[in-house]
């Protein structure tokens, strides 16, 4: 025959032992329930606390959360939610971080009237999956002390109306004897001019005496 069951201990009914049994642990708070303002439109203001953190949450008709705020230890957290948010300011928006992040799942335009200046202190990397385009009434790049680097993998185009390299600054000379004559000013008074080691070290002119820069 099977062994009869433990005899269970003996239960103390009194009201006591039951307020003791449902007593939280030392050290455990309890929770208060939210309290949920209705308002007119559907809409709903919900307060709740959960230990040392208290929250204020608005809610829509059909139960999404529009806007949180978390008050902490560490300062109130700022929460919306929505189709279509606006901020607006008068005078200065300031925003203040460690780190910023801001993501467009489709488009993003930035607008500016007046000047636009970024300031760098690492490196930035600029990734565009089709085209990027530059427009500017003046270009200038400067790379100090590094130097430029352009690669592609087709052809690289260069127009202007004067494409210089390591040239004097306009007006270009019209003929050979101007640009000698130039070479031998910038060489200063008594000193000789960058052609003068020799007629073999400047380039044979054309028979109209026209350098290659005027043609």
């Amino acid at each position: 025959m099977p062994d009869a069951p433990a005899p269970l201990p003996p239960q103390d009914p009194s009201p006591q032992a039951a307020a003791a049994a449902l007593a939280p642990a030392p050290g455990a708070a309890l929770a208060a329930p939210a309290r949920v303002v209705p308002l007119a439109s559907g809409r709903s203001i919900e307060i709740a606390e959960e230990g040392a953190e208290e929250r204020i949450q608005i809610r829509a008709a059909a139960g999404q959360l529009l806007v949180s705020i978390r008050l902490t230890d560490e300062g109130p957290v700022l929460s919306l939610s929505g189709a279509s948010l606006e901020i607006a300011a008068a005078k200065t928006l300031s925003l203040s971080c460690d780190t910023l992040r801001i993501q467009a799942a489709q488009d993003a335009a930035v607008e500016v009237g007046g000047s636009l200046h970024e300031r760098v202190r690492g490196s930035v990397v600029r990734e565009a999956g089709r085209s990027a385009r530059t427009t500017a009434r003046e270009v200038m790049l400067e790379a100090s002390p590094g130097g430029v680097e352009i690669r592609a993998n087709d052809d690289v185009d260069i127009v202007g109306e004067r494409v210089r390299l390591n040239s004097e600054d306009p007006p270009m000379p019209l003929s050979w004897e101007e640009f000698r004559a130039r070479q031998a000013l910038a060489g200063g008074p008594g000193q000789p001019s960058a052609l003068g080691a020799g007629e073999d070290a400047a380039p044979s002119a054309p028979d109209d005496r026209t350098p290659r820069g005027a043609r």
